[in-house]
């Protein structure tokens, strides 16, 4: 059978889920899969999957609410694999960046100096929900450390209007947003020109976790510190197995799909090994 989509309208997923896609054939029902948003281009691609993508935050609710009940889960932040599996694999790491409308007026500004360019009123900038995705969260933790090294941070938060992650690189590619917060992954996803940011506040260099920690932001009553971004994985059942270590261990698909793979990963934390 040939891939297929099915797009579902916008009031049937909480959190602004892209929809779910079809991979592999029909003599066996697929795996479902919940994953984070900025992992699902490299999910459609394991076969033999339904692959539903949400911020993460919000696939753990679904699942706590019985709304879904996935056989793989793979998201932004292993310690929310954790919550629901009791266990997770360490499988890619990422970097913050800001990604551009080629097209915009303000194109040259953000690209030569993004962080005067993201201040000002005439330019608009997205980011996601820190209290539906890990993204959203991460933006301003990030924006709290270049608020250090000069960066007008508040300005720059005020600044920017909040989307689901799943339809926040969509309004950029349909003109309405000029510039946004994303991961790089998903700026080489979509094939958006990028600024990426230094490695004091893109939050990806574990070399810098001491830094990074020293960052924090409060969502819902919850202080969140910084930490290197990391993403985890984990199968709920048996059918949900060969999903997840089609995703974890192809190294060189996660990084065709720019993600960063170190060597030692994909690393198992807090399950026996089988």
């Amino acid at each position: 059978m040939r891939r297929r989509t099915l797009l579902l309208s916008g009031g049937a997923l909480a959190g602004g889920a892209l929809g779910v896609r079809v991979t592999g054939t029909t003599d066996s029902a697929p795996a479902r899969a919940l994953v984070a948003g900025s992992l699902q281009t490299v999910a459609d691609e394991v076969a033999g999957a339904t692959v539903e993508a949400h911020g993460s935050l919000a696939a753990v609710e679904l699942v706590r609410s019985g709304a879904r009940d996935p056989d793989a889960v793979a998201l932004a932040d292993p310690s929310l694999v954790s919550d629901l599996a009791g266990w997770h694999a360490t499988f890619a790491t990422n970097a913050l960046t800001v990604v551009y409308d080629p097209d915009s007026r303000h194109a040259d500004a953000i690209r030569d100096d993004w962080r005067s360019a993201l201040a000002r009123e005439d330019v608009s900038v997205g980011r996601t929900d820190p209290a539906r995705d890990p993204l959203g969260y991460r933006t301003l933790l990030a924006l709290d450390l270049a608020g250090r090294e000069g960066a007008p941070a508040d300005a720059i938060r005020e600044n920017a209007d909040v989307f689901p992650e799943t339809q926040l690189l969509r309004t950029l590619e349909a003109g309405g947003l000029d510039a946004a917060f994303t991961y790089r992954n998903m700026a080489v996803a979509h094939d958006l020109p990028r600024v990426d940011l230094p490695a004091e506040f893109d939050l990806s260099d574990p070399e810098l976790a001491d830094r990074y920690r020293s960052a924090a932001v409060s969502v819902d009553g919850e202080t969140i510190r910084g930490e290197p971004i990391r993403y985890g994985a984990a199968h709920l059942t048996d059918r949900g197995e060969a999903f997840y270590r089609n995703l974890v261990r192809n190294a060189e698909r996660l990084r065709e799909f720019g993600f960063t793979v170190p060597d030692r990963y994909p690393v198992e934390h807090g399950r026996d090994n089988r």
